[in-house]
């Protein structure tokens, strides 16, 4: 399965967010769309969802057009997660996950489990009472419980998933989402955190003022020219700091 975005532009009122970009996502691989924040990011993340219209060229899935596909058969191929999931009802963890779970049409309860215990949230707790970053991970789990077991016959898409989360919990979703690599299921992952995305991702895609500067896989892609194109400010001192994993792949 692969996903694509077709000289997609899109236009909000008078403003232009994106500008002819093409890019594709293949199955059994993660690629993290990192770039400043306006970049357009998250807007490529929602079309490539299908909850937006390009104003210009086309999202495909499998060779289709994403929007050929109906709600339930999407529902069943792409596990979403956006940068803000507002529920403000006292479900408890393990309804909000079902909620997941039935749209993907899987067994609700059992899958509901089994994504709680995944990512390490109490399936009993009520949502509302939670920390924002159990909040993160239980609407992590909903997004799992949607695509759960589906392997190369899904997409994950998560805009900033990292979000509120502490370093174990970190590490714990990133071995979930090499698993699920593993498994055949493509991924793609807005983050901002670069030596995160050079630790997980195969590919990057790097946009700035909604235009891809590069893309490709992540060791071609995380050089200091296109991060200093991308984020316009010198990175020569970010690879001299004191973060040994990112000065290493920045001028191994």
């Amino acid at each position: 399965m692969n996903l694509a975005a077709v000289d997609v532009s899109y236009e909000r009122g008078p403003v232009r967010i994106l500008e002819r970009v093409s890019v594709e996502f293949q199955a059994g691989r993660t690629t993290a769309l990192l770039g400043p924040n306006g970049a357009g990011k998250s807007t490529l993340i929602r079309l490539l969802a299908g909850f937006m219209a390009p104003t210009e060229g086309v999202v495909t899935l499998d060779d289709r057009p994403v929007d050929s596909y109906s709600l339930s058969a999407r529902a069943k191929m792409l596990g979403v997660l956006t940068q803000k999931s507002t529920l403000e009802f006292p479900f408890t963890v393990s309804e909000v996950i079902e909620m997941g779970a039935s749209t993907g049409g899987a067994n609700s309860h059992a899958v509901s489990a089994a994504a709680a215990s995944a990512v390490g949230v109490d399936p009993n707790r009520v949502y509302t009472t939670l920390s924002g970053g159990e909040r993160q991970l239980a609407q992590i789990a909903r997004v799992l419980a949607q695509v759960w077991n589906r392997g190369s016959d899904a997409f994950l898409l998560m805009d900033e998933p990292m979000t509120a989360l502490d370093l174990k919990h970190q590490q714990r979703v990133a071995g979930l989402l090499s698993n699920l690599k593993a498994s055949g299921m493509g991924q793609v992952i807005v983050m901002h955190d670069i030596n995160l995305a050079a630790d997980i991702a195969d590919d990057v895609v790097l946009m700035s003022e909604g235009a891809v500067v590069a893309a490709g896989e992540t060791r071609a892609v995380l050089t200091l020219p296109n991060l200093e194109r991308t984020f316009r400010t010198p990175m020569s001192d970010v690879a001299r700091s004191d973060v040994p994993y990112f000065r290493a792949r920045l001028q191994d």
